[in-house]
């Protein structure tokens, strides 16, 4: 059952909170990414990549929230415009390894600084014990639905697509 749309965001409930927020900070982050044509998706792998080192295709889709088809998708694009580089893993034959090109790694670093902001300013005005209790109370809605969706398929491409809009 959808929440109805409060007249201000103080008087909402947690749920179209969390909504705003998460709206409100693809934006943010978007505009931040405008100068360097890339998508919020490069923008995440190339983060993961930067920090993590090279991957295979199902980790990195995993720790970008992305399916394996739309991470392929992703990084097949950003292969063609020389942001990543594909090589066979020499641990096993059949994986093939995910990195940043070499060209990209300054690019990498400044993705970097502008995650650093971008975390920074989101968390500004609330003190260390805050953010532990919202981290905890965010947590605690997030097991609540996944308990929710215990048995229940999970969704195709199409309502993939409309859930991350």
């Amino acid at each position: 059952m959808q929440e109805p749309m409060p007249d201000t965001l103080t008087q909402a409930g947690l749920g179209t909170l969390a909504a705003a927020l998460r709206k409100r900070l693809r934006s943010a982050v978007a505009s931040r990414l405008v100068p360097y044509d890339l998508t919020l998706q490069q923008f995440w792998v190339i983060l993961v990549l930067l920090q993590q080192g090279p991957s295979s295709l199902h980790p990195l889709a995993q720790q970008v929230w992305m399916d394996d088809p739309t991470a392929s998708r992703v990084v097949k694009g950003m292969v063609q415009q020389g942001l990543l580089r594909t090589q066979p893993d020499p641990k096993h034959g059949r994986r093939i390894l995910i990195s940043l090109a070499p060209d990209a790694v300054s690019l990498a670093h400044e993705l970097q600084d502008i995650a650093t902001e971008i975390k920074s300013s989101l968390v500004a005005g609330l003190g260390p014990d805050q953010q532990a209790a919202l981290r905890q109370g965010l947590l605690t809605m997030i097991a609540n639905v996944d308990e929710m969706l215990v048995g229940i398929a999970p969704p195709g491409p199409d309502q993939e697509a409309f859930a991350a809009s």
